[in-house]
């Protein structure tokens, strides 16, 4: 019993030193933001994958908090990052995840606790569910419930329990030119990289990231839409809704990935083979290339600018990346 209390207490200091010298801990530290991670989830209790959910989950909000500049209509988007993750729980295994946050008290107002149904791959945000066990901490009054696509979505995996034999949530994806993309990735690219064991393996989930980062907004949360008519809101056309009462269609969960975020390749290096900074990869596109975060696959730069300098703060790179 003492041993693998002494084993589990030294992988918490080793997690927690690892953070410490990440940009996440530097740039919460350096800015005077509080703690997002409660101590208790360090040792990531209920799940081996928990830690790192959470981790991802901080990052995207941050990456929200730095693109958008704004919180709930208000012009700070310190508010973004304000809240501590005190929980998180695995809705659907290796697809969705239960991330619960709890905001500091300010003003005399009361703590607010809200729940986030996430995606793993990217911790964006698919809906809210209010937690029902702790009556003391006030809900946030903005909430958005789960959309009836994803409610049925997840009903309908959680009908099994060892995961859907033949679906997958990379499944709902939808893509134009099925001859030389699989899942919006180019099947020859795939092929290539197969042959570079665990590299390309590490390759390959980072273009899945990407993929689940870029599809239409529309595909996870907001009003839903079908394929076709993100599609055509994407290239600017009227939507064109058949005629008959739409709202009696089933709604399944669509991920309309445009043509222009198919992938080509992924890259851990830039062009003369310098490795880059260890938080990024260079996504290939039709026509263009892209920097983007390689744990949550979000984009913080391009080929004409390179990282962009918010981006080169945070992770104290330079342009290029390294």
């Amino acid at each position: 019993m003492w041993p693998y209390l002494r084993l589990r207490e030294a992988e918490v200091l080793q997690r927690r030193k690892a953070y410490k010298h990440s940009f996440l801990a530097e740039f919460f530290e350096s800015n005077g933001l509080p703690n997002p991670i409660a101590d208790r989830i360090w040792a990531s209790p209920d799940s081996e994958r928990q830690i790192v959910v959470i981790l991802r989950f901080v990052m995207t909000r941050l990456w929200f908090a730095l693109s958008l500049g704004t919180y709930n209509g208000k012009n700070d988007s310190r508010l973004w990052l304000c809240g501590t993750v005190v929980d998180a729980q695995e809705v659907i295994k290796g697809e969705i995840w239960s991330v619960t946050v709890l905001s500091r008290p300010s003003d005399g107002v009361v703590p607010q606790k809200v729940s986030f149904h996430v995606l793993e791959a990217t911790c964006e945000v698919v809906g809210h569910t209010l937690p029902k066990d702790d009556p003391a901490a006030r809900v946030i009054d903005s909430v958005v419930p789960l959309r009836a696509d994803w409610s049925a979505y997840i009903s309908e995996c959680l009908t099994y329990p060892d995961g859907r034999p033949d679906d997958s949530l990379l499944s709902h994806i939808r893509w134009t030119n099925h001859e030389e993309y699989t899942r919006g990735v180019s099947k020859l690219w795939q092929a290539r990289i197969a042959r570079e064991g665990d590299l390309g393996a590490a390759k390959r989930v980072v273009a899945e990231r990407y993929v689940l980062a870029c599809v239409v907004g529309n595909s996870v949360s907001g009003q839903w839409m079908s394929a076709a008519e993100m599609a055509q809101d994407f290239a600017g056309l009227p939507t064109r809704v058949p005629p008959g009462n739409t709202k009696s269609k089933t709604q399944l969960v669509n991920l309309y990935l445009p043509e222009h975020h198919h992938v080509e390749s992924v890259h851990f290096t830039t062009s003369d083979g310098q490795p880059l900074h260890a938080a990024l990869a260079v996504v290939q596109t039709p026509h263009r290339e892209y920097v983007i975060l390689r744990d949550n696959g979000m984009q913080v730069g391009c080929e004409e600018d390179g990282v962009a300098p918010v981006w080169q703060q945070v992770l104290k790179c330079n342009q290029l990346g390294l």
